[in-house]
């Protein structure tokens, strides 16, 4: 497997660049916080039982419990097939597991990628998503609005804010993410791995650079 690692804070466009690079570059978006989501809905999960506390305050899951969750996703895909991960690493700790288990495995890490955006932007973008209650399909009132307001494109399903948007949880892990995130870069950058983008750039002039970015590590 090859892997590309997307940090942001939270409303940073993680998401947005992930389906750009899927739609034309045939990455597929891995976003452990979808997983945990969809965890918690389910009852009978064990995992989502654990996670919840953590989740339900807006922090970040134990080392252990994140292993534990990527153990379990990158099961799911080829061995040939191209991940975007969104949400994991997000420790110092973390990348060293990831890094340590890439090499034992063979598996490739071609970047990580930090895309910059200020506090008020990203939060001013998080007011403005939504997400289907029901098949989980995210949106944006003002760049990626549905048909018709409030409704699901796709299964008809009531749009809400996502769990974790509101200002209590969202303050929490901006937080958290200043704390343990933002030194995770630093780290991959001493390895040569690390690349640092304008999260406020369009999402393909996004892709562009990061396309070269990749190409020139190929050389």
């Amino acid at each position: 497997m090859e892997f590309l690692i997307l940090l942001g804070a939270p409303g940073a466009g993680k998401g947005t660049l992930s389906r750009v690079l899927q739609k034309q570059d045939h990455f597929l978006p891995v976003s452990t916080g979808e997983r945990i989501r969809h965890e918690m809905a389910d009852p009978s999960s064990s995992f989502g039982l654990r996670a919840k506390p953590y989740m339900d305050r807006g922090d970040y899951l134990p080392d252990a419990l994140a292993l534990e969750l990527f153990a379990q996703l990158v099961t799911e895909y080829a061995e040939a097939d191209r991940l975007v991960l969104d949400g994991y690493p997000r420790t110092v700790p973390q990348g060293e597991h990831f890094l340590n288990w890439c090499q034992e495995q063979g598996h490739r890490c071609l970047a990580c990628v930090r895309l910059e955006v200020p506090v008020e932007d990203a939060v001013a973008r998080i007011e403005q998503r939504r997400v289907c209650s029901q098949c989980r399909a995210p949106y944006h009132l003002q760049n990626r609005p549905p048909k018709l307001p409030g409704i699901c494109d796709l299964c008809g399903g009531r749009l809400m804010l996502r769990e974790d948007d509101d200002s209590e949880r969202l303050q929490r892990r901006l937080q958290r993410y200043e704390e343990l995130t933002r030194p995770l870069l630093d780290w991959f950058a001493e390895r040569d791995l690390g690349l640092s983008l304008d999260g406020n750039q369009p999402p393909e002039t996004l892709r562009e650079t990061l396309m070269a970015f990749l190409s020139r590590e190929k050389l």
